[in-house]
């Protein structure tokens, strides 16, 4: 019986080796997200019992969120726009909690029927000019800007297109009050005749360049308009901007010969050294950029600028700037019996005071050169202008005033005598006494009070 037990339980311990094995081996082979049991000794020993089943966590991982980015768009320039609607741009916020910015764009005014035309003639550069300067003028009933352009054009270049054979007929047809002309960018090149070339700035091309420059001016003023001359702008190549500045002495020199303006625009679109800058202050003062990428070309911003200074002296050639509106009074100007006579106002000096409550009650209610008002007192006297300028009488020096110079405290600047007065006395003369000797050059002199005082005086001592 013993035996038999004992052989059982070799065996039941043998083959729980061997499921510790086998298990061992399906646990090494399972894999990690399947579940394990975990079971006792005597379950492995002698089967049966209840058996847990645990699970490890598993970990449940959200798959990455993108993150949403609210893109806001920016209003450009935004202050620009408020200041200054440059062709019916203008910024309007809109209602609710977010403030945001509409671009409105007005459209131009109608023109009147005296509107007076402004012609743009020159080269590519000019184009850009008369965009610019179409848009600063659309708010103006008085002004039409008519654009002439050809963006290859040139003074060299005549077989292209000829302006100073060409000006003429152009003005014929727009009939313009101003023309505005800009050119030279294309003109960076050797000027062919009858066969020669001449090389870029040299004695002989300057000469050929500046009788057809001082042509064109000459063919503006001839036809009754006003000329205005733009200059060159600097480009990103030195060389280039060289050139310019070369030109643009010719210009100033024609445009002032025959009568008309030149604009230098040369400071708007460079730094404090004169040198090349793509981008600048804008309109509104703020920094934009000017030139494209090719350093040559200008942005809807430079276009602005460049009309920005043409437009002063356009308006000022028409009589429509602001100083002569303003020097104006139109039709509520006084007429000339209105206004007191010179006369009257170079002999008065006193006007009666005028109460800012009711003039009536001081007798102030007349003006200046008006008709005296009652118990006001009418001066006989002639003014101190007509005193000095047409008697030649000066005026009588008032005490304390700087043209009193009585400083010794007598009636008189200098004194007739010195007898009573101790500080001129001392070491000094009269008057009296200068007119004697004068008259009795050859008498001789009598001892006089003074004399006699001075020697009066003690010695100085020795040290």
């Amino acid at each position: 019986m013993a035996d038999t037990i004992h052989a059982r339980a070799s065996r039941a311990f043998l083959s729980a080796i061997l499921a510790l094995c086998v298990v061992g081996a399906e646990a090494s082979h399972a894999p990690r997200a399947e579940a394990q049991q975990r079971r006792g000794l005597l379950e492995m020993l002698f089967g049966g019992g209840r058996t847990e089943t645990r699970q490890p966590p598993q970990r449940v991982e959200q798959p990455p969120q993108r993150r949403q980015v609210k893109k806001v768009r920016k209003a450009r320039n935004p202050s620009a726009a408020a200041q200054r609607p440059k062709g019916g741009k203008a910024i309007a916020a809109a209602g609710g909690g977010a403030a945001a910015a509409a671009t409105v764009a007005a459209a131009p005014v109608e023109k009147s029927e005296t509107a007076r035309t402004v012609l743009v003639v020159g080269d590519f550069m000019a184009g850009s000019l008369a965009k610019g300067l179409e848009e600063a003028v659309s708010q103006n009933r008085e002004i039409r800007v008519v654009a002439k352009v050809d963006g290859s054009s040139g003074l060299v270049r005549e077989d292209h297109f000829d302006w100073p054979a060409e000006i003429g007929k152009t003005i014929a047809e727009t009939k313009p009050s101003v023309v505005v002309v800009m050119l030279g960018a294309n003109d960076r090149q050797a000027i062919r005749d009858a066969g020669s070339s001449l090389a870029l700035r040299t004695a002989e091309w300057s000469d050929r360049y500046t009788a057809r420059v001082e042509a064109l001016a000459s063919a503006v003023r001839a036809s009754g308009a006003s000329l205005v001359w733009v200059g060159a702008l600097p480009f990103d190549i030195d060389r280039a901007s060289e050139d310019m500045v070369y030109f643009n002495d010719l210009y100033r020199t024609a445009a002032l010969k025959a009568g008309g303006e030149f604009v230098d625009v040369w400071g708007g679109f460079t730094d404090a050294n004169g040198a090349f800058v793509a981008s600048g202050p804008d309109m509104a003062g703020q920094t934009a950029r000017l030139r494209n990428s090719d350093g040559i070309t200008l942005t809807s911003a430079g276009s602005d600028k460049l009309a920005y200074f043409v437009e002063k002296p356009v308006t000022r050639i028409l009589g429509l700037s602001v100083d002569d509106l303003v020097a104006s009074l139109g039709s509520q100007q006084m007429s000339a019996a209105d206004l007191p006579s010179v006369n009257d106002l170079a002999s008065a000096t006193t006007t009666p005071p005028v109460s800012f409550s009711d003039p009536s009650l001081d007798g102030g209610d007349n003006l200046l050169g008006g008709a005296v008002a009652p118990g006001v007192k009418a001066q006989s006297d002639a003014s101190p202008r007509a005193k000095l300028v047409v008697a030649g009488t000066p005026m009588d020096p008032t005490e304390g005033r700087a043209d009193h110079f009585n400083w010794t405290g007598r009636s008189g600047a200098v004194s007739p005598t010195t007898q009573g007065n101790a500080i001129v006395f001392r070491g000094s003369t009269t008057l009296d006494e200068l007119r004697r000797r004068a008259r009795d050059a050859g008498a001789p002199e009598t001892e006089s009070a003074a004399d006699a005082a001075a020697r009066s005086l003690p010695a100085p001592t020795q040290p």
